[in-house]
């Protein structure tokens, strides 16, 4: 059986601080604390300069990447292959893996700054690493990373505990000659993470699950922000559709080269929706079980690798957050896949009102409009609809319906994809950003013993992240020459 990379979102609050001498071992984590309605646990309370502290640059030399869970081969698969084959290779320049090393300096980047190396002490009192970036929030402090990354079960015992000592350090640079260079924006200690509860931290099982996500929060640094300091990725709701990707990240164990996690790689892949567990316990491939669309994707572009945990997917050529890398096979192992997890209202949505409780998020609106001039019988008529998001977080895939009375009928519609049945299209527009209204326009085709003045409603869909749903839904009443008295 081949092994599986599994990774969780997490939010860090950015603090860094002067770097003194190493610390001793920081005592084991506490017990979790859960809270709220929305089934979200988080950590202890913690001192965000007892981790900078304690990641001296030797400590981050020696840290190893956090342990893959197994996973089955296709059952279809007819030959071993360790690699990911050059035909599926997209990134220009990949490896066997389809990874390619980021250009130097990270600092050049705005998407190689925002991802960083995660440290931590997980539940086994062992230095380990994931990868991690920040995402747009309004206290301007989180991080996110896979929820394994956060919280796991140590050796020999039947429940989970949290991690400790968690530093972000964004731009690692692990081959720098200085301390400058090698955290050029420093290191930003921990005061708290966010799981969903339903992750447990069991090997199988939910490490494969939509749970496998996390938020950090970090301290100030010198009063400032860590999304000031470096910026940071906006988070998309998404049910992980089919996108093309790129992903960045610290492949990494120590000694081990070319993935010895001192270098920033990257990865591009075209993600599909991705499999179920079987039995509960194990990550199956979609290949080889059914699709449920649970809100996570995979890419057979990318041959995942210890310590990538964690990382980020982006939509290509944007800043758009879409998943979190969470699972995948080992380097050397049979069929190279890798596993993220969509940010979704269940998973992403679940911790980020608690992380960021004055954020706002996927606020979408819609308003109808059309002509002020009276439509004749047997005419058609324009009506738009104006869907907007406002606040921290942009939308994919976003359900537009418009309904019409007796007497009126849809010709046809711009601006989205639409499903017509008598009296209803449904439509989805691909993507919404905040400040970036979309437009979808529909021609609207009036019966001649249509009623007078009929009246278009059109309604964008929303979830429980919604502040205000009152704003979901529009209607204009489409002026009729029969009702203007020109008949």
């Amino acid at each position: 059986m081949s092994k599986t990379l599994v990774t969780t979102l997490i939010t860090l609050a950015g603090v860094a601080f002067a770097m003194p001498a190493e610390a001793a071992e920081p005592p084991p984590p506490a017990a979790p604390v859960k809270e709220g309605s929305w089934g979200v646990a988080s950590s202890p309370l913690m001192r965000p300069s007892q981790a900078v502290r304690y990641w001296t640059a030797g400590k981050q030399a020696k840290a190893s990447g956090a342990n893959l869970p197994r996973t089955l081969r296709k059952p279809t698969q007819a030959a071993a292959r360790r690699s990911v084959p050059s035909a599926k290779r997209l990134t220009p320049g990949g490896d066997a893996n389809g990874y390619a090393r980021v250009h130097r300096p990270y600092t050049d980047s705005v998407a190689s700054r925002i991802t960083g190396r995660l440290f931590y002490v997980n539940a086994s009192g062992e230095d380990d690493a994931c990868s991690a970036s920040v995402v747009r929030s309004a206290a301007k402090v989180l991080v996110v990373t896979a929820a394994h990354c956060v919280y796991g079960v140590p050796m020999g015992a039947s429940t989970g505990r949290w991690h400790s000592h968690f530093a972000f350090v964004p731009a690692y640079d692990g081959r720098a000659k200085s301390m400058r260079q090698r955290e050029p924006y420093g290191r930003w200690g921990a005061r708290r993470a966010w799981k969903p509860d339903g992750y447990t931290g069991l090997s199988g099982g939910d490490w494969n699950s939509i749970y496998d996500i996390a938020l950090i929060e970090v301290g100030k640094r010198n009063n400032r922000t860590l999304q000031d300091a470096v910026g940071a990725f906006t988070p998309m709701l998404n049910q992980g559709v089919r996108h093309t990707i790129a992903t960045t990240g610290y492949p990494g164990v120590s000694g081990r080269r070319p993935y010895d996690g001192r270098d920033q790689l990257w990865c591009m892949g075209r993600s599909e929706p991705a499999g179920g567990i079987i039995d509960g316990t194990l990550y199956v491939p979609s290949g080889s079980a059914p699709l449920p669309e649970d809100g996570r994707m995979e890419t057979y572009n990318c041959h995942l690798f210890r310590g990538h945990s964690g990382g980020p997917w982006l939509l290509k050529g944007t800043r758009d957050l879409v998943g979190v890398l969470s699972a995948g096979t080992e380097d050397g192992e049979d069929g190279g896949f890798s596993v993220a997890n969509a940010l979704n209202a269940e998973s992403y949505g679940a911790i980020v009102q608690h992380a960021d409780p004055d954020g706002v998020y996927d606020a979408l609106s819609i308003s109808a409009d059309g002509p002020k001039s009276a439509v004749r019988p047997g005419d058609t008529a324009t009506v738009t609809a104006t869907v907007a998001v406002r606040g921290l977080m942009s939308a994919a895939r976003v359900p537009v319906t418009f309904t019409l009375p007796e007497g009126t009928s849809l010709s046809s519609v711009d601006g989205a994809s639409c499903r017509q049945t008598r009296g209803k299209a449904t439509c989805t527009i691909p993507v919404v950003r905040p400040g970036h209204p979309v437009r979808v326009s529909a021609q609207v085709q009036v019966a001649r013993d249509a009623a007078a003045s009929p009246r278009i409603t059109a309604t964008v869909g929303s979830t429980p992240l919604d502040p205000s749903q009152t704003d979901n839904t529009s209607t204009f009443s489409l002026p009729t020459a029969a009702a203007s008295g020109l008949l």
